[in-house]
């Protein structure tokens, strides 16, 4: 019993700071939104100027995505697509947000990773620059895809598949889009999306083999284990990444 209460207490203190980041970064992104608006565009920062290297911003992108994973329960889930009235299937209660609230956070900061992508390509004046922007996110995919980041993968991809950016041509000419489109086929919906399953499949068979691996050295801590479960639980949450993206 007091495993359970203790358990109980743990997960409550999770969820509460979870509701309090949540209001934390509504309130910067609002400010943020503000200052965008209002600074000249010679004072906003590009954001090769604050991370050049794919891998590191793949990282940093993953840790966000196991950061805000890790307040979502079940039960938002549940909540999320039972229906409020068995007569309206069109109703859920996905729209109660202080049940669905991380999750909700979390469908949002898909689409915030979506426009930001977008946005980035866009704000360069010369071809050349934004060719070079997209050739830097095609690299942070990338790298996303190996780490088995799989949601910040589609949410990169559907931002450069937003119409602002498709449509320019002259700087799609002057990118080498090979990577590109091999990204895009690993998330093709064609077949169920048979060919990210695979993927998955073999992300997760990674995650489990270095776990085994290092369990025989001796040398997984508590941290180590609670990171490992953190990457598995991604890596089922993203089984349907598109699914939460249109709710």
């Amino acid at each position: 019993m007091n495993q359970l209460l203790q358990a109980l207490n743990q997960k409550l203190a999770t969820l509460s700071h979870g509701q309090e980041g949540i209001v934390k970064i509504s309130t910067a992104v609002s400010d943020k939104l503000v200052a965008f608006k209002t600074k000249p565009p010679s004072i906003q920062r590009e954001i090769l100027s604050v991370c050049s290297d794919p891998y590191t911003l793949a990282q940093q992108l993953t840790h966000v995505e196991l950061e805000r994973l890790s307040h979502i329960g079940p039960e938002e889930f549940v909540q999320a697509f039972v229906h409020k009235d068995p007569l309206d299937g069109t109703k859920t209660c996905f729209s109660e947000q202080k049940k669905t609230s991380n999750l909700e956070a979390y469908v949002k900061w898909f689409n915030r990773l979506c426009y930001l992508v977008a946005t980035e390509i866009c704000m360069p004046a010369k071809k050349k620059q934004r060719a070079q922007v997209i050739e830097f996110f095609i690299d942070v995919a990338r790298e996303c895809f190996n780490i088995g980041n799989f949601n910040s993968l589609m949410a990169i991809i559907s931002g450069m598949n937003m119409s602002p950016v498709s449509r320019l041509k002259k700087t799609w000419s002057k990118v080498k889009t090979a990577k590109f489109f091999i990204l895009e086929h690993q998330m093709d919906p064609t077949g169920n999306f048979y060919n990210y399953r695979t993927a998955l499949r073999g992300a997760a068979h990674r995650s489990l083999t270095a776990h085994s691996n290092r369990e025989k050295v001796g040398t997984l801590g508590g941290l180590e284990r609670a990171e490992h479960t953190a990457c598995k639980t991604l890596l089922e949450v993203s089984l349907h990444p598109w699914k939460i993206h249109i709710i």
